[in-house]
């Protein structure tokens, strides 16, 4: 049997619900994944349930705090996966907007179960709020620069893009930054890009899948 997997814990956060819990992994192989849950014991066994046994090998209390291990400087193996894994994922965004018609991508479903403060409700929404989030909020976060919104969402994905990818690999490794009561860091910065996009597709396939199967869209 294999040896359980050190992961990384942290809660009460607010991602996929309010003060749920999230499990994270360091390791190339899962670079950028998470699962979460409303409580520790529910996100652990996610975890397990999707990528095998694993023991908490780091907790870290409180939303928008960061890891002992947040504050390695980042690696290039991890700034490079980093860029890989976005360059995949925002391939997958433009194409599911170029794909999907109007009535798709602007259906409101009364039944998708969001946060409280979550302002994407539809797909067209969900791909804005993407690029809101990478180029308005984590990068200003860990003290580097934002970009201001282009007009027309296919524009900024590319735009936000662009901006991104040169940020990074121009940032200082070492980045710390601690604005109000939140700590960011150069490798959670990574960490965290390398999960978001992916994540809110994942999301997205999934009501595409409901919504397919009850004859929504």
């Amino acid at each position: 049997m294999n040896s359980p997997r050190g992961v990384h814990l942290e809660s009460p956060v607010d991602m996929a619900t309010s003060n749920g819990a999230a499990v994270w992994s360091f390791d190339l192989d899962l670079w950028g994944v998470c699962e979460q849950g409303p409580s520790e014991d529910l996100a652990m066994a996610a975890w397990t349930t999707h990528h095998g046994p694993a023991t908490a090998a780091e907790r870290s209390a409180g939303d928008e705090q960061a890891f002992q291990r947040d504050f390695v400087p980042a690696s290039d193996a991890e700034l490079d996966r980093t860029l890989a894994i976005l360059t995949e994922q925002r391939e997958r965004t433009i194409g599911m907007l170029d794909e999907l018609p109007p009535r798709v991508l602007d259906f409101d479903d009364p039944d998708r179960d969001l946060p409280d403060w979550a302002r994407w409700r539809t797909i067209r929404q969900t791909l804005w709020h993407i690029c809101d989030t990478e180029s308005r909020y984590y990068l200003p976060q860990t003290g580097l620069q934002a970009k201001d919104r282009v007009e027309r969402l296919p524009d900024e994905l590319r735009a936000s893009q662009r901006h991104v990818r040169s940020v990074l690999t121009s940032m200082p490794r070492s980045a710390q930054h601690r604005p109000g009561k939140e700590v960011w860091t150069a490798t959670k910065l990574l960490r965290r890009l390398a999960w978001h996009e992916r994540g809110e597709l994942a999301a997205v396939d999934s009501l595409l899948t409901r919504w397919k199967a009850a004859g929504l869209v």
